[in-house]
């Protein structure tokens, strides 16, 4: 099996303008992100996907694989998808952009869902949730899963709601990095934007309101986002602790 990473960077954020190319301990944030992609042996090739040209000099610049795609991409998953046409591989992993201290060991258990299942063909990781807080922001995205750990339901709500006396119910946000099958991936793309996806802003609710499952399994790591100007003076104080800088 033909392991592809693609590290989706888009310019243009709403909250966070040209975040990809922030300066993270001396050097662009999707530097950071694609070094620690880099860590996992069970990628064949790993790319950036980016639809601006300043990215793809920086890409260029510190020698990091790009491919440039469309900028009208409705999701990471679908720039995804655009590299899935130009790039031979069976499978595809979307790591995301902004989190330049990712633990490489997430990477490689959401690549074991599909070793550990042939018959998977759409990925992705949770992890439980205990502080309130976290559990009713609604930039949680929160999941319930089966007992096979295919997902029933994403939300920004409070899912399960444990609104009823007893024994509360465990819950779970959902840890963004998806890994698809090529021919799911490419159907998944070709999908139009569902109800149920543009009602929560969650990807994987396109494939599911169609009948897809989508499997997930519970990691104990955690990864820190870069959302706002201010997330970068955390994530420098994270890898300095770690000494990801002197790498």
């Amino acid at each position: 099996m033909k392991i592809i990473g693609v590290i989706p960077a888009r310019y243009k954020s709403s909250r966070f303008p040209g975040k990809p190319l922030v300066s993270i301990c001396g050097k662009p944030m999707i530097y950071w992100v694609y070094k620690q992609t880099s860590k996992v042996d069970e990628f064949d090739e790993i790319y950036v996907a980016t639809d601006d040209q300043q990215i793809f000099d920086t890409c260029k610049k510190y020698n990091m694989n790009v491919i440039m795609t469309s900028d009208q991409c409705a999701t990471g998953s679908d720039r995804v998808a655009e590299v899935a046409q130009k790039v031979e591989g069976d499978l595809f992993v979307n790591i995301q952009g902004d989190e330049p201290v990712i633990e490489p060991e997430m990477i490689r258990q959401v690549i074991s869902i599909f070793k550990e299942d042939p018959e998977v063909y759409f990925g992705s990781l949770k992890k439980e949730i205990t502080d309130p807080e976290e559990i009713q922001a609604q930039s949680t995205v929160k999941v319930v899963t089966d007992d096979r750990g295919d997902a029933m339901y994403f939300s920004r709500s409070v899912i399960p709601s444990n609104v009823k006396d007893g024994k509360l119910a465990r819950v779970f946000r959902h840890v963004g990095i998806y890994a698809y099958k090529k021919d799911f991936l490419l159907n998944f793309s070709s999908m139009e934007q569902t109800e149920l996806e543009l009602g929560e802003g969650i990807e994987p609710l396109r494939a599911m309101q169609k009948g897809y499952k989508m499997r997930l399994k519970e990691t104990e790591y955690s990864s820190i986002g870069v959302d706002y100007p201010e997330h970068v003076a955390l994530v420098e104080k994270v890898m300095r602790e770690k000494g990801l800088d002197r790498e």
